[in-house]
């Protein structure tokens, strides 16, 4: 291995460690101890077998004192080996739910605007197959248990060694012994069979590494496979299912997956073969080892050098060390695969933020007098030429309803992602009250707005607790909110009420309609009683009455706040004090609803016209 491979091991060995130790405090040392006790309890019966098997062929003196230590030792070690395994395969246990856990929490903390590159999806990606054994990667599981695995063996080749030592016992040759019984006795004979030993095992090293590489390429290949099977799996959902049945995809939908399922099986079965291959060759080297060291031994005790409880006791020993070599060797080439994966765990973790948080506090006011001011802003997305936004300057009225209207693509909904801070401004800034909304600390900033999402999104938790964004609510005011919204009736007529669980995910969920949904969406918005609210086409998959009903109570619904309106239909914006048309991302039209249907030429004049033509029809 090159100093620089050396370097990269163990840093990213101590980062899996340091992972590892931070959400499992105790478990390495349980598994350090663990590990040498497990190492232990072989060497016990090897070493106390062997005196017992010279005294009895002595005539049997001390034997019982010797047998009582060894059955004590090895219930004593066992007991307490037994204890510290169940303590650590319990924490273990718990390492694919903490691997879920903060990736889940490393999401939900990210800046938005990282979580829609396709680099970071690839680097989520790689973590979790790369933590977790399911997913064809090490897993931080099989991490724990290599490591579990490595530091016995290393304990058992410590205590081979010690019992091997022996053999550098010398002297037990008779002066007038044969030449070759009296070299065979020499200390030298011992160091030059040892150090042959350790040459042909370090052969294992590089057809170890040979095999790491192999299963590196089945990793790889395992992530692009389960990307692409993740694809395929969402096709089951059920909101899927209609458009597979009336277009007959289905078959086209499976024919690809076997496709794509046999080349890859095609790759795996070929790359687990050579893998088998090399480990076979592992294993004759190994066993060349063994064979070396018991031919030695088998001298020492024809030439009468050793007693016959010795070569017992060497035999076990080195049988011992060569099994500890062989498999320690294994563990540490699973090691070095374990790190890879775990540093791609550790590497999606410790992604920096991107998106500068301030650190002011917003300035708490009863009367909502927020001023927010687009001030010579553009905007384009990563890795896209074309800007969405093109020097956008606006201020909001305070405590006014603003339209924000424009053909798709306009900009209206990037308008929206940077008011919420979901993006940063290209160029220019966004300010609250005067001050660069940047400079603000991000939680308190939001805390000023309401937002519903023309794609929101409701989860699979109680109904109440879905309004409320919160496990604990305020059950009269979500039913508040549920009236303002037109809901109410529609979850006093559920059985469980509040208390209803959403969508099949839930045990006895309820299926809500998109208009449905849409109106919790909005009473989640209400229940916020922020001083900013922001609808984005909060109507579009109401019915008419619906939506004639909340448009005739929308007044009432934002009194006194700040509010921002987007919407296709222009009949909406009738309910709205001011216009702001948006074309190719920049501001072209602004006033009211009377005075820009005056201007016939413009924008809006001409798409109130098309929609008019359309309901005139």
């Amino acid at each position: 291995m090159k100093k620089s491979e050396r370097r990269e091991f163990f840093r990213d060995f101590r980062a899996s460690l340091r992972v590892v130790s931070e959400e499992m405090p105790g478990l390495l040392p349980a598994t350090a101890a663990s590990a040498l006790l497990d190492a232990a309890a072989p060497f016990v019966s090897i070493v106390l077998g062997a005196q017992i098997l010279d005294r009895l062929l002595a005539g049997g003196g001390g034997v019982m004192p010797l047998v009582w230590w060894m059955v004590g030792l090895n219930f004593g070690i066992g007991l307490a080996s037994r204890r510290l395994e169940v303590y650590k395969d319990a924490q273990m246990r718990k390492s694919d739910n903490i691997t879920d856990l903060l990736v889940m929490k490393k999401c939900l903390t990210m800046d938005y605007q990282q979580l829609e590159t396709q680099e970071i999806m690839d680097k989520k990606t790689r973590a979790v197959e790369g933590s977790r054994i399911s997913g064809g990667g090490g897993g931080t599981l099989m991490f724990l248990y290599n490591l579990s695995d490595a530091l016995k063996q290393a304990a058992t080749i410590l205590y081979a060694l010690l019992t091997v030592s022996r053999l550098f016992v010398c002297g037990n040759a008779a002066p007038d012994a044969p030449v070759w019984i009296r070299r065979l006795d020499a200390p030298w004979a011992a160091l030059a069979v040892l150090i042959l030993a350790l040459c042909v095992t370090a052969a294992c090293i590089p057809l170890t590494k040979w095999a790491n590489k192999v299963e590196m390429v089945m990793y790889e290949d395992n992530i692009d496979f389960n990307r692409r099977f993740g694809a395929f799996l969402s096709l089951m959902d059920y909101p899927v299912g209609k458009d597979l049945r009336t277009y007959g995809m289905s078959g086209m939908v499976m024919d690809k997956y076997m496709r794509n399922e046999t080349g890859k099986r095609g790759r795996l079965k070929k790359n687990f073969m050579r893998t088998q291959r090399i480990r076979s060759l592992i294993s004759v080297v190994n066993l060349a080892t063994v064979l070396l060291a018991y031919a030695f031994v088998g001298l020492k005790a024809m030439a009468g050098l050793i007693t016959v409880g010795a070569v017992s006791m060497q035999v076990g020993a080195i049988t011992a060390f060569a099994g500890a070599v062989s498999q320690g060797i294994e563990m540490l080439g699973h090691l070095d695969l374990d790190r890879k994966y775990m540093k791609e765990f550790a590497a999606f973790l410790d992604t920096p933020s991107e998106k500068y948080n301030g650190t002011l506090p917003v300035e708490k006011r009863n009367d909502g007098d927020y001023a927010l001011e687009f001030r010579d802003v553009s905007f384009r997305y990563p890795n896209q030429e074309q800007w969405s936004l093109r020097h956008v300057s606006c201020v909001l009225p305070k405590g006014r309803k603003l339209a924000v209207v424009g053909p798709n693509g306009a900009g209206k909904t990037t308008f929206i992602k940077l008011l919420c801070r979901l993006y940063d401004p290209t160029e220019g800034e966004i300010l609250l009250n005067g001050i660069d909304i940047r400079k603000y600390d991000y939680g308190e900033y939001l805390s000023l707005l309401s937002v519903v999402f023309q794609d929101f999104k409701l989860f699979s938790m109680k109904l109440g607790e879905n309004v409320a964004a919160s496990v604990d609510y305020d059950p009269e005011r979500v039913w508040a909110c549920l009236e303002k919204a037109g809901m109410k009736e529609r979850v006093e007529g559920m059985e469980k009420g509040l208390e209803t669980g959403l969508y099949q995910q839930k045990e006895d969920g309820v299926e809500l309609s998109g208009g449905e949904g849409q109106k919790l969406a909005l009473a989640r918005a209400l229940y916020k009683d922020a001083p900013v609210v922001i609808l984005d086409e909060p109507t579009a998959a109401l019915d008419p009455l619906s939506e004639y009903e909340i448009y005739s109570r929308f007044g009432s619904l934002v009194e006194g706040k700040t509010s921002v309106y987007i919407s296709h239909r222009m009949s909406s914006c009738r309910f709205c004090e001011e216009i702001m048309v948006f074309d190719q991302g920049r501001i072209v039209q602004r006033g009211g609803h009377e005075e820009l249907l005056g201007d016939e030429t413009g924008l809006y004049a001409r798409l109130w016209a098309a929609q008019s033509e359309q309901y005139g029809k």
